[in-house]
């Protein structure tokens, strides 16, 4: 089997590459992330690739985040290397799509059986996509993207003839903690029914299948809508209203997103936005019993790193409540707006971009654009407090800020048109 070997460091891509032959593989080597996820979009690319976290180009966290959203790409079994064991480094590594993540110095027998367990578990993959999955009441058409462990298709419910998006988990590969976060998924969306956050139809969980039918969006992602319709200011602060409204709705149902980020707003053909994709969603009100590993690590780090609020970059996860999702809404906000991250962050550093975030200031629009207006901005940088206490009280209080804001302007267009 090839094996790709992306290390920078000489001596320990020579050590990998002369214990992978001696297995009997064949390693594929990259002295830098580049140069890997070139290696990778060939057309008999290696499946199983061991990537260091930190190279020249392209960190390796970055290479295995693009390939594992792909849903063009074949399914990769992707380890990954690092020096550093923090526990936050292992959550981000894991959540980026890594299926196994090892620290230097790894043992030679250790190394050998994790790659040995990698194979039996591609050698189960279909090697161009996974096999279009039979569940009963539906008819499954073209899968719409895959993870490591699960694939979202459209299918029909050929009962009522409802197109849907079928989530589905690939039990055969799903461990204990999947299976757990998948499941609380589905307790929480059961919960949530507002017109901006994507309907919940169905659902089965067992040791034979595992999937839950939610409403299908065809209108693609809030970053896609953005760079192909170009909407002006107005629709976009509409937008971000309606997004305020759907989760005032989550929050007054206990329900805090956490990973909220402009891939996670979906639109309808009609551009309306709708919320999705709960996965690392949490109850206020849970019980001991529904807290997962994932959320009980002290000082772990949950949630996509550009869209966090400082509290979740500290680590913080005990406290965290709606106001961090307000947080994010208003980076979201921010970025459409001003086409720059409210911080000083370097997106190919995660680490970086961690602690300009949990210990930076988030600039004003001002700064970046001096005209920028002086109301506008002082709701957004309320929503962007670094203190929690100083951002709104809730989601909908936030809502109401800006379609205030955006009523004043109506009013002063009239006001200067007479």
């Amino acid at each position: 089997m090839k094996i790709l070997i992306a290390e920078d460091n000489p001596l320990w891509r020579a050590t990998l590459t002369r214990n992978v032959e001696s297995w009997g593989h064949e390693p594929v080597v990259a002295e830098d992330g580049t140069t890997a996820l070139a290696i990778l979009r060939r057309e008999e690319a290696p499946r199983l690739a061991i990537l260091d976290w930190q190279m020249p180009g392209i960190d390796g966290i970055d290479v295995c985040r693009r390939v594992k959203r792909d849903p063009d790409h074949p399914f990769t079994y992707v380890v990954m290397l690092t020096s550093r064991d923090a526990q936050e480094d292992m959550v981000a590594g894991l959540d980026a799509g890594a299926d196994e993540y090892l620290t230097k110095p790894i043992e030679s027998a250790v190394l050998r059986s994790r790659i040995a367990a990698a194979e039996r578990i591609v050698n189960l993959v279909p090697p161009k996509e996974w096999a279009v999955p039979r569940i009963d009441g539906y008819e499954v058409n073209r899968m719409l993207g895959k993870g490591v462990f699960a694939t979202v298709w459209e299918a029909i419910h050929q009962e009522t003839g409802t197109s849907v998006a079928l989530k589905i988990i690939r039990v055969d590969l799903a461990t204990d903690e999947v299976f757990g976060r998948f499941a609380r998924e589905i307790h929480l969306m059961r919960r949530l029914h507002h017109p901006n956050i994507a309907s919940y139809y169905d659902s089965r969980i067992d040791k034979k299948q595992a999937y839950y039918a939610m409403e299908l969006m065809k209108g693609g992602t809030l970053n896609s809508f953005v760079k192909e319709r170009k909407p002006n200011a107005a629709v976009l602060i509409h937008l971000i209203a309606k997004v305020c409204d759907a989760l005032d709705h989550a929050h007054q149902q206990g329900v805090v997103h956490r990973d909220l980020k402009p891939s996670n707003i979906m639109m309808t053909e009609d551009w309306q936005p709708k919320l999705v994709d709960f996965g690392l969603a949490h109850s206020m009100f849970k019980t001991e019993a529904e807290t997962s590993a994932v959320q009980s690590m002290a000082g772990s780090i949950i949630g996509t790193p550009l869209f966090m609020a400082p509290e979740q970059a500290r680590g913080e996860n005990e406290s965290i409540d709606g106001r961090a999702d307000i947080y994010a809404l208003g980076t979201i906000m921010y970025v459409m707006l001003l086409r720059k991250h409210p911080h000083k962050v370097n997106q190919h550093d995660r680490v970086e971009t961690i602690r300009q975030i949990a210990v930076g200031r988030a600039r004003a629009p001002s700064e970046l654009k001096p005209r920028f207006n002086r109301d506008l901005e002082r709701i957004m940088m309320k929503a962007l407090s670094e203190n929690r206490d100083d951002r709104y009280e809730s989601a909908g209080e936030f809502g109401m800020e800006l379609r205030r804001f955006l009523r004043q302007q109506i009013e002063a267009k009239r006001h200067f048109k007479s």
